[in-house]
């Protein structure tokens, strides 16, 4: 779907011969096709892969306890190792309901006193080319850091990132830039093929990676600071042109 996608072709769901059944059993989905001017009782309705659940993200231990002293963490925004490279259908419900009780148990062993909430004085923009920027993020995301990844594209992608971080003044931007960030250069020195993360340049898994892997801000920012410093094969041969 995504090679398809990517090569100008497009990729369709066929249900107009499903449509009466399929309005009464999705009717949000059937709106908003309706919505976007496609009907799908006549037409076929494009598609395209998206993001259905984080596998990784703050390390904890097994009582939901991070690095950080009172921060825990459980479900997408965690990484519990107990998903492997490809999530199980429904076993993040089992996860989040294991590490909540956890988690709470903890908590209430610990006689944790929450403290204060402080207030930030930052203000958040929403001016027009912030917007623009987003846009940028997500559409550089799903290209080079989605389903099929190679060196080149997500070169090119934590490249991108950097100059969003830069350049945004926005909080809400800037974190959605310091993630994909980490997400880019995690699959960038994983150079192999293993579950959900497919390589095109490194198809098959290799063994040294059968582990789980983790990382920081400060090394996400080495490899970006080498990649600037480092232009990709597609530059160079674009540069001899």
């Amino acid at each position: 779907m995504f090679a398809e996608i990517a090569a100008g072709r497009g990729a369709f769901l066929d249900a107009t011969k499903a449509v009466g059944a399929a309005a009464q059993k999705f009717p949000t989905v059937y709106e908003s096709c309706l919505a976007g001017g496609i009907d799908a009782a006549t037409q076929p309705i494009p598609i395209a892969p998206a993001a259905h659940y984080h596998m990784g993200g703050i390390a904890v231990d097994g009582r939901g306890r991070s690095s950080i002293v009172g921060l825990w963490a459980a479900g997408e925004v965690s990484s519990t190792g107990a998903h492997g490279a490809n999530r199980l259908a429904s076993n993040s419900l089992l996860e989040a309901v294991v590490y909540a009780a956890r988690i709470a148990d903890d908590i209430r062993r610990l006689h944790w006193q929450a403290p204060d909430p402080i207030a930030s004085a930052a203000k958040e923009h929403s001016s027009a080319p912030e917007k623009d920027l987003e846009a940028r993020l997500r559409k550089t995301m799903s290209t080079h850091v989605g389903v099929i990844r190679d060196a080149d594209g997500l070169a090119k992608a934590i490249r991108v990132f950097g100059e969003i971080k830069a350049t945004s003044e926005s909080i809400a931007l800037r974190n959605m830039a310091t993630t994909a960030l980490l997400v880019a250069t995690s699959a960038y020195v994983r150079e192999e093929s293993r579950g959900a993360h497919f390589r095109s340049d490194f198809p098959k898994a290799n063994p040294d990676f059968a582990r789980r892997t983790m990382t920081t801000l400060s090394a996400a920012r080495h490899v970006a600071a080498d990649l600037v410093r480092t232009p990709s094969l597609a530059e160079v041969i674009g540069s001899l042109a």
